[in-house]
């Protein structure tokens, strides 16, 4: 299958519209085998070209849900070294991603039933890593786990907090920092215990750092999910926002008031600076 499945991965990516439904069909065939998941593991570790490695993880991704129960320990093994092996070696962003997209869905079943016990103690490394593509797509993972395994994180809540925050704070890189704001925005959905969501309160300057550096650098998608991330702190229960109120105020004004910046990010902004003077009218 392995020889077969390569030539039609590549011929699908072709231009031409009769080769690509052909290849299409013959894959969707292929994809009926739980085999196919081994194989396209194998070719997103050794294909030649990124396309192809990051189309085999898309359809790994699409696949693995239905064949996965259905694998042996051994090639569920195969499977999960080859996913580590992309996130941790792969030179191409999108390949990484799109191996981080299949590992949160396997997630979902393996560390759910103790079948990857690495998993979490792994990302916590990769988070470290003098490597900046490692800590990002730890963070990324970080990230899209909290949808399918966030119970998984309890024990580790105190450790992901500061690791956030630390990440949040990286002077080394932006991709970090921004992958390191997506997080944050994630885990505060999923945290619902009102002493953990306190702690957020330390991350204010942080993330208010992050927002003016990515809509200096026309990030304007990035700095919204800064937004969002003060409208849950606003709508919280919890008395989150602390002694921040001003400094998100001062944010919102300059942010309405820039006329460089898309009418989408000032009504996004403004949206949310007028739930703060709703809720805080007294420190506006």
């Amino acid at each position: 299958m392995a020889q077969s499945l390569e030539l039609l991965l590549i011929q699908f990516l072709m231009p031409d519209n009769d080769a690509r439904r052909q290849a299409e069909e013959q894959i969707k065939r292929l994809a009926k085998d739980p085999q196919v998941v081994l194989a396209l593991a194998q070719h997103l570790r050794t294909a030649k070209t990124p396309n192809v490695r990051q189309l085999a993880a898309v359809l790994l991704r699409k696949k693995i849900t239905g064949h996965w129960a259905k694998l042996s320990p051994q090639l569920k093994l195969l499977v999960k070294q080859s996913l580590i092996e992309s996130i941790t070696m792969e030179h191409s962003p999108p390949v990484r991603k799109a191996s981080a997209n299949v590992v949160s869905i396997i997630a979902k079943y393996a560390v759910t039933a103790g079948e990857w016990p690495d998993l979490l103690p792994f990302l916590f490394q990769c988070s470290q890593s003098a490597q900046e593509d490692h800590r990002e797509v730890a963070l990324i993972l970080f990230s899209s786990l909290t949808e399918t395994i966030g119970n998984a994180f309890q024990p580790h809540y105190a450790a992901l907090q500061a690791l956030l925050l630390k990440c949040l704070q990286d002077d080394t890189s932006n991709r970090v920092r921004v992958a390191a704001l997506k997080a944050v925005g994630s885990f505060l959905e999923f945290t619902i215990d009102g002493d953990e969501a306190i702690k957020f309160r330390q991350f204010i300057p942080s993330i208010l750092n992050v927002a003016r550096q990515c809509l200096s650098s026309g990030d304007e998608d990035v700095a919204i999910i800064a937004f969002e991330i003060f409208d849950e702190l606003i709508e919280s229960p919890a008395p989150l926002l602390g002694d921040s109120v001003k400094s998100i105020v001062q944010f919102s004004l300059e942010v309405c008031s820039s006329q460089n910046l898309e009418p989408s990010t000032r009504y996004s902004d403004n949206f949310m600076d007028g739930k703060v003077q709703t809720q805080f009218p007294e420190k506006v």
